[in-house]
């Protein structure tokens, strides 16, 4: 059996012309680990948690796996000027891909990148339907594996929650057969301060795709915050580690699908910015 956790960097709403905060693109990634190695990734991120912040080496186990260190905390680290939070966030995410490896995950994600002061389609659509696409990667991979899975989303708000999942439960039992015959069960929520792999999750989509993707599709928005100067290293240094982890599968019409897509309505750039030029 495999588990896809999955989480989101940004958000779905329009992007305002002149709104420095305002995030310019919307990243959707699932991560899936055989269950066989969930445990063992779990323990290794908390000892991880530990080797970075001394403070919690003689915690309970509820608060150390209550704490989190945060993906925009460490993207912020990275494009600050100081060399030692450079240096902390870099060493935090070189640890993280070393257990991606180690423990067999493997990635999916979209990124979609957004128009200028043009009206979002909303979040309900967006969302529900870039879902039901990692649905779909996933259950290839599945199937390549002869294995059932679930999955498990970032809970958000129950009215958020709902059309996530709802297209996917309709798909799985309508007449004639349903869509996604390897999920045990429709997509299911958790949270990050309880479900340690969706804290890595977050590491990875809010610290090094989001970033990517900001600078490489978004640096024309010059009074943006979100694509940084800074962050070409991290495109530099974890680009290759990130296509390097892409669950990639061959569909029925001989078409390549899965791991990374770049939605890019301005200028047409391909996904493979993401990872070299």
């Amino acid at each position: 059996m495999h588990v896809c956790y999955v989480d989101e960097s940004g958000d779905a709403e329009s992007l305002l012309s002149g709104a420095s905060n305002s995030t310019p693109v919307f990243v959707l990634l699932g991560m899936t680990v055989p269950s066989s190695q969930i445990n063992a990734l779990t323990w290794d991120y908390l000892h991880l948690k530990k080797q970075f912040n001394p403070s919690l080496e003689k915690v309970q186990l509820s608060e150390l796996i209550q704490f989190e260190m945060k993906g925009s905390s460490l993207r912020r680290d990275l494009r600050k000027a100081g060399r030692n939070n450079r240096r902390r966030a870099t060493h935090i995410l070189d640890e993280v891909f070393s257990l991606l490896e180690k423990h067999n995950c493997q990635l999916v994600g979209k990124v979609i990148v957004k128009e200028v002061d043009v009206e979002s389609r909303g979040d309900k659509k967006i969302y529900s339907h870039t879902i039901a696409q990692l649905a779909e990667s996933f259950e290839a991979q599945l199937s390549a594996a002869n294995t059932n899975g679930m999955m498990v989303l970032d809970a958000r708000t129950k009215v958020k929650n709902t059309p996530s999942t709802l297209g996917i439960t309709t798909r799985r039992f309508r007449t004639g057969g349903g869509d996604y015959p390897s999920l045990v069960e429709s997509p299911v929520f958790g949270h990050s301060d309880t479900h340690v792999p969706l804290q890595i999750v977050d590491l990875v989509a809010s610290a090094v795709v989001f970033p990517i993707a900001c600078i490489e599709y978004c640096s024309h928005l010059h009074w943006n915050a979100h694509p940084n100067p800074n962050h070409r290293a991290v495109k530099e240094r974890y680009g290759p580690k990130l296509q390097a982890l892409e669950y990639r599968y061959i569909n029925g019409d001989g078409l390549k699908r899965g791991g990374f897509q770049v939605i890019d309505p301005i200028s047409s750039r391909p996904t493979h910015l993401m990872f070299r030029d």
